[in-house]
Order: structure tokens, then sequence, then C-alpha cells
């Protein structure tokens, strides 16, 4: 089949290429950015056209199509993509709020993706590891979640994740042990409240999207989920404290269990935290790292803590990408199939 990567040249493109090729080793890829240029990756080079080649009369009609844009380039060119015939997985905001679109976690509700199913919503990279830790509790009655979230810089981009590394470099040349030199309004350094777009109410972009698509994942709408949202200067991975109130009595051993036999998950259950870190993440790609459980002292029998981890890039973003279409299309890696 012939698969379309709208987006190919950025953090997340990249990693979708690499699974794709995991997934459907002998697809044809056909890759697209703002421009036309030749790609090295892998320990290949790629060529990659421009997106407005999509626009033509002549443009290539195909089977699968994964877009990485911004909001108002995936409203630009997924109608385009759908139009030629694609099955389309977008991983932008655009279509995440719309009722008649799913918003696909691969391992949690991957029922509603069915041979219908044209265009779905990749969520956000913090929502993804979090539904998949949540799914498997809700036999227990989720009553109400609390999300304190530590986001990495790449989560904004290669060009902010290059800029971070350059300044990381400079502000660090000399020592300074109180920081004092750098920005204190950067990255570098740093932990600062998510940059997002904050509304009315003082919550940022960021946790509307984690308070919203938890509920529509895990078809519990009226979930009474609450986040706080901040990123904190480390590459790649995405970390997550979490608290719980159950509708009944859940013991930490009852909750290890169900994750336990829930798939795409990693449990580290010591309430240590040992194996549970951000950089953890990116030597188990493709998995939610679910651990630090204990309950929490103000109702231990209907109340739990917990940390929650993964990879921004692959699982937050490439590897469920690459899960919502393998219901469409199986995939020759297990770990790639939903």
């Amino acid at each position: 089949m012939r698969i379309c990567i709208l987006g190919a040249t950025g953090l997340v493109g990249q990693e979708t290429i690499s699974l794709a090729r995991r997934a459907w080793p002998g697809a044809e890829l056909a890759l697209y950015a703002s421009r036309a240029r030749t790609m090295e990756h892998d320990g290949a080079s790629y060529a990659v056209a421009a997106a407005t080649d999509l626009e033509g009369d002549g443009a290539a009609t195909g089977e699968l199509a994964f877009v990485a844009l911004d909001d108002d380039h995936s409203a630009r060119y997924v109608p385009r993509l759908l139009a030629l015939g694609y099955r389309v997985v977008d991983k932008s905001n655009t279509y995440r709020t719309d009722p008649a679109v799913v918003l696909g976690v691969g391992g949690v509700n991957g029922d509603l993706i069915d041979g219908e199913v044209r265009l779905v919503a990749n969520p956000n990279c913090t929502t993804i590891p979090l539904a998949l830790a949540l799914a498997p509790l809700q036999r227990f009655g989720l009553a109400e979640v609390t999300v304190s979230t530590y986001q990495a810089i790449s989560g904004a981009g290669v060009a902010t994740l290059d800029e971070w590394l350059e300044r990381s470099r400079e502000g660090y040349a000399t020592p300074d042990r109180l920081g004092a030199g750098l920005d204190a309004q950067g990255y570098t350094g740093n932990t600062v409240p998510h940059a997002g777009k904050t509304d009315d109410s003082g919550f940022s972009a960021e946790e509307r999207k984690l308070m919203f698509e938890a509920g529509k994942i895990l078809r519990q709408p009226a979930l009474a989920l609450v986040a706080q949202c901040c990123r904190v200067p480390v590459a790649v991975g995405h970390y997550e404290n979490v608290w719980i109130s159950f509708e009944q009595p859940v013991s930490v051993a009852a909750a290890v269990d169900a994750w336990a036999a829930a798939p795409f998950l990693r449990v580290h259950a010591a309430a240590s935290g040992e194996g549970l870190s951000a950089l953890a993440t990116v030597h188990d790609r493709d998995r939610a790292l679910v651990g630090r459980v204990r309950p929490d002292p103000r109702d231990p029998a209907r109340r739990m803590c917990l940390t929650v981890a993964g990879d921004n890039l692959r699982l937050g973003a490439a590897t469920n990408a690459v899960r919502v279409a393998s219901r469409w299309f199986a995939a020759a890696d297990p770990e790639l199939q939903a």
C-alpha cells in the first residue's frame, strides 16, 4: 500500500517513518513537508515533496496517511487527503473535540475504529499514556482524577528542542550553582508553567486538552479530571503524577493485576519509583510506564497515588498513530498491532 506522511521532517514525522517500516515493511512511503528536500533518516536517504503537491490535479491517491502538522495546516490538508482516498490519522488538535471523529488510543477504544471510519484524531501526548493507565482501573469506578504533568521540551517541536540544547550548552558553560545567570522565563535549567494559551478560567490549552480528551477516550465524559501542566528541562519523556478517587474500595494489588492484563503498559509497582523516570521512557519507547503506586492516606481504601510516564514522540504520538492505523491495516510487528 501507499502511505503518506505529511510533516515527515519533524520529530514525530521521523518517528512515524521508522514505525511505518516496522508495521508495513512492504509499503511505499510518500513523504511531504513544507518544502521539497532530501532527508537522511536511519541511515537512508528519502525524497521529501512539498505539501502543496497534494493540492494539484495530479496528486497521487493512496491508502493511509499520517498528518503531523499544526492545527491550521491539518485543517487544510486532511480534507484533501480524504478526497484522495486515504484513511487519515491526524495528530493535531483540529478534530479531537469533534463528536463525529474518533479520538483513538490503541488498546483502549480501538473497537471504535472499523471499516466505516476514515478519519481518526490522535490525542495529546500526555493523554495517551494516562488513558492507557486509567482504562484498566475503570472496573473499580473512576470518581475523580487529578494530574500534574512534567513535560519534555521536545513536545514543543524540533526548533524549540534544538534552541534549548544550544542555550543549555551556553548557560552551563560557566558553573553556577544557583542558575542565576539563566533566563527565568526560559526552559534552560527551569520549570515553567506550560506555554499553551490560557483561557478565561486560567487553565492552559494543554490542561484543557488533557481534561477533555481523557473523558472522551474512556467513554466517561463526565469524569471529574483536573490537570496542571508544566515544562521541565528534559529532552524527551513526559512524566505525570496522578491522584485517583474510586467509587469502590480498591487495593494496590488489584490495580497492579488490572494493569498486568492490559496492553502497552509496563508496571513498576514499587512505591520507591525504581525504574520509573522520564529518561526510562526512551528505553521503552512504545509503552506507558506505570508505577510508584500507593494508597492515598486521605482515604486509603478508595484513593490512590501513582506515576505515569511515556516517550512523548513515540507512545505519545507516532506509536499510537500507527496502532490506530493497525485497526485498518494489520501490522507485521505485534507490538504495533492494536
